[in-house]
């Protein structure tokens, strides 16, 4: 890299690191907010602030993705971009949301009608603008390696936070955490079999994996709202868990070389 390109990317991430600031401190403004409103609610101050210590570390957990991702925010081949454009500004705040949803694994929030409908209508938020991040960042042309990496990251971590509240709040069987887990896992295993030196093979591309991740929000969503009984929440869970499950099982025997191409062909007989 030649001196006036360095310089230009240092002035760049100077930059970032600037306007992730005061995106962070936008962010702890209106959780603290947020922590506010649920104070006049029927909860105790211990409960608020519960909620608030949960709400910190999650988004101090997703700011430090973005800090150490931040030389990425770049197009393919190109310099480091200084803004992060809106495509980008949408997905971080998508992992507010999510922050605000996770801390209501500590509240008792089913018992309150006044707090009903606020996780399901968080997160239903945070996963419709999964598709608008994207959408901006094309139509944009500021599609970067920042925003697909944070992308990646916030989907795994609503699907888990989701699962994760729903289970607290017994709205969802207890087995669904591995659903919520099951990312995570199977980047664990891919992982470690890199690890023993064994074969990791591509995944095919497959419209189904990115269909079955929307359908998993979107039933997500609803499950934590008042809207469904108990009963069509275990359908559900069975139904779009046990499919998403399924997948990855799938998934893992392409990374594993026993389907696809890399899998073993049957030996051919030698005709005499």
């Amino acid at each position: 890299m030649s001196g006036s390109n360095r310089l230009r990317s240092e002035s760049a991430l100077a930059s970032l690191r600037r306007r992730l600031g005061t995106f962070a401190g936008v962010a702890v403004l209106a959780t603290l907010l947020i922590g506010g409103a649920l104070s006049a609610s029927r909860l105790s101050t211990t409960t608020v602030g519960a909620w608030l210590l949960v709400a910190a570390a999650v988004l101090a957990l997703e700011l430090g993705w973005a800090v150490h991702r931040l030389d990425r925010n770049r197009r393919t081949g190109e310099t480091l971009l200084a803004r992060f454009g809106t495509g980008n500004l949408v997905t971080l705040g998508r992992g507010v949301l999510l922050a605000w949803v996770a801390a209501f694994a500590v509240v008792d929030w089913t018992d309150i009608a006044a707090l009903l409908w606020i996780p399901g209508v968080l997160y239903g938020t945070a996963a419709a603008l999964d598709a608008v991040d994207g959408a901006l960042a094309r139509r944009t042309d500021r599609v970067t390696e920042l925003g697909a990496s944070l992308d990646l990251e916030y989907d795994a971590l609503g699907v888990l936070v989701a699962c994760s509240v729903g289970v607290a709040a017994g709205l969802l069987p207890v087995w669904y955490l591995s659903v919520g887990l099951a990312r995570y896992m199977f980047g664990l295993a891919r992982s470690l079999r890199r690890r023993r030196g064994a074969p990791v093979y591509d995944l095919p591309q497959r419209v189904s994996r990115r269909l079955l991740a929307g359908l998993q929000m979107a039933f997500l969503a609803v499950a934590l709202s008042p809207v469904p009984g108990q009963r069509a929440r275990t359908v559900g869970a069975v139904a779009f868990g046990g499919t998403l499950l399924l997948g990855f099982v799938r998934d893992w025997l392409y990374v594993s070389g026993r389907i696809g191409d890399a899998a073993p062909k049957p030996a051919e007989h030698a005709i005499d």
